[in-house]
């Protein structure tokens, strides 16, 4: 199959096609380029975690196009695919394979003041080894890990000695973005969450106009306290992890 598509390059006008929201601004850079049909845009960021290809519908024509661009080579193996949902369209292709489906929700305010907010420090590289132990032990599944690329900085939350919550500023695009938000298990429910995601949101909102962060569609507890923090702005997406299979796939 082949169809006409439109190489767009440039910050502004690949927004101008994909629309202006801090969900496509946190998928987007100056070095971005995109695909256009009649139907669907499909554009492509390196950012520093991964090759990102970003979906602006989930329709056969968004395969279509996914599909011809990967086999002509644009996209490359190990890319992330990121399509709104429903995205059933995209379960069938060979290659390509769900990482996982989720929430980014977003806010354009500061959050109400949370009673430990004053609790949360930033953290130095000094404290890698501690931020790891915490991973490990309360947010083993993240792929976000203490000395990933594109990380901004952590913040924490110290009882005594010991690093019982934290969460990771990795904001891209003009947009605040909150990573990794984690908790201790025997520390959980004393509103540490949301304090070190209040203190995070109020300090990112000093330099960008919208914070935003990802959360699993079936997380509804975690869904509510972002709501009452403010995050009322959602988009659901699926993100999928591409391989060589998808080269020879069947649409």
């Amino acid at each position: 199959m082949y169809f006409d598509t439109d190489r767009v390059a440039g910050y502004a006008d690949i927004l101008a096609k994909v629309g202006d929201t801090p969900y496509t601004r946190m998928a987007l850079s100056h070095q971005s380029t995109a695909y256009v049909t009649d139907r669907t845009v499909a554009w492509f960021t390196r950012t520093p975690w991964a090759s990102l290809v970003s979906l602006n519908a989930n329709s056969d024509a968004a395969a279509e196009l996914f599909m011809e661009l990967y086999r002509s080579g644009r996209i490359p193996d190990g890319a992330w695919l990121r399509v709104p949902l429903p995205a059933q369209r995209f379960h069938g292709i060979p290659g390509v394979r769900l990482r996982e489906e989720w929430q980014f929700r977003w806010t354009s305010g500061e959050p109400p003041v949370h009673r430990r907010e004053a609790e949360v420090v930033l953290l130095s590289p000094a404290h890698h080894d501690a931020l790891e132990e915490l991973l490990r032990e309360g947010n083993p599944d993240t792929v976000v890990r203490a000395r990933a690329r594109g990380i901004h900085g952590w913040y924490g939350i110290w009882e005594g000695d010991r690093l019982v919550a934290c969460g990771a500023d990795r904001s891209f695009g003009g947009v605040g973005y909150l990573a990794a938000i984690t908790v201790r298990p025997g520390h959980r429910r004393q509103g540490l969450g949301t304090a070190i995601t209040a203190a995070m949101t109020r300090r990112l909102m000093a330099d960008t106009d919208a914070v935003g962060l990802g959360v699993n569609t079936g997380n509804h507890g975690a869904i509510d306290l972002y709501k009452r923090l403010g995050f009322h702005e959602a988009v659901e997406v699926a993100t999928f992890e591409v391989s060589d299979g998808a080269r020879h796939g069947h649409c």
